[in-house]
């Protein structure tokens, strides 16, 4: 199996390390990388073995077998046109799926006719605490039927990456495809993962703050799944100390998983008094986690991945709340036109 890995900022050279890890483990018999920065390039490749660097984008994805798209989130649409005009293949896309939600049928539409697989990038379905969540969550025998959930995700944008001034970051950029509803997304992925689809939205989606940025640092959102289940999501780029949790509520008990302490804890209407589990959680893992699930669903075996479908509903829940925000109306999903 041959890897191209296209874009070596953070999470590119997050992919290549991990790629170089599992290289042996899942018989990966090439991994290249291409970034129109050849200095991006030669900084990527410093510390990692087992990467060929390309000059030109069709020599990296030349008779490859999955592409990693890890472009910045505004240019994902763009470079994933220059690839398909090269060839088919499948596809490994850093999350969000793309900036807007306006081009994702037709990406949906060209994997569905070639029969090549697209996956997005939410590796936090294989995060250990958000697996157990989802045991405790469809066992019911602890919370009984779910009622309502709660999502939260904060920090503080100028903290993300300390080496670089947070103006320079493209996080910061509207048009850089940045900002807290699309790159802390996940949070929206794993909702649905857990607890189904999403029928209507209302929400927001400001900048807030004094930071000096164009893209958005302050969402909040209440939203009903199709089956009944009522949610909230909050999302910010404001918090000193960062905040990351989901909280359940049930008719028989409630659940609070935090993903900063790696804890839940749940109690119960019969047993009030919290039971509280801990894990160790390695984030080299999760990643090879992900990879290696990305190749596994290529080869047709059991797998943990968030299919292009999938992320396309995740575009749609956030032009729902763009939508609600600029008009302050509920939206109804799916979205049509």
């Amino acid at each position: 199996m041959k890897i191209a890995v296209i874009g070596t900022g953070s999470i590119g050279k997050r992919h290549l390390k991990t790629l170089s890890a599992i290289k042996s483990s899942e018989k990966i018999d090439e991994i290249r990388c291409y970034d129109k920065s050849p200095e991006r390039v030669n900084e990527a490749i410093q510390k990692i073995e087992n990467v060929t660097p390309c000059k030109k984008l069709a020599e990296a994805v030349n008779d490859v077998d999955i592409v990693f798209l890890c472009v910045p989130t505004s240019l994902h649409y763009a470079v994933w046109s220059d690839i398909k005009q090269i060839g088919d293949f499948h596809f490994f896309i850093e999350k969000p799926l793309s900036h807007s939600y306006e081009n994702c049928d037709e990406m949906i539409f060209h994997h569905n006719r070639s029969g090549k697989h697209a996956m997005v990038g939410y590796m936090l379905r294989l995060h250990p605490l958000l697996l157990r969540a989802r045991e405790i969550i469809q066992n019911e025998t602890t919370l009984g039927r779910v009622l309502s959930v709660r999502s939260e995700c904060g920090f503080y944008l100028p903290f993300w990456h300390p080496w670089e001034d947070y103006r320079d970051f493209y996080m910061s950029w509207k048009t850089g495809g940045g900002g807290a509803l699309l790159d802390i997304s996940h949070e929206i992925d794993y909702l649905m993962w857990l607890f189904g689809d999403i029928s209507h939205v209302q929400g927001y989606s400001l900048t807030i703050s004094d930071l000096e940025i164009t893209s958005d640092d302050y969402v909040s959102s209440i939203f009903e799944f199709k089956n009944g289940i009522m949610g909230e999501l909050h999302l910010d780029l404001l918090q000193p100390e960062e905040s990351r949790s989901m909280k359940v509520i049930g008719t028989k008990g409630v659940m609070i998983a935090d993903l900063m302490t790696n804890t839940i804890k749940y109690n119960t209407v019969e047993n009030p008094e919290w039971i509280t589990e801990a894990f160790e959680v390695d984030w080299d893992k999760v990643y090879e986690e992900e990879d290696s699930n990305v190749i596994k669903c290529v080869r047709g075996e059991e797998s943990i991945t968030t299919d292009i479908e999938q992320g396309a509903k995740v575009m749609q829940f956030i032009e729902a709340i763009r939508q609600s925000s600029a008009n302050g109306s509920r939206i109804r999903l799916p979205l049509h036109g």
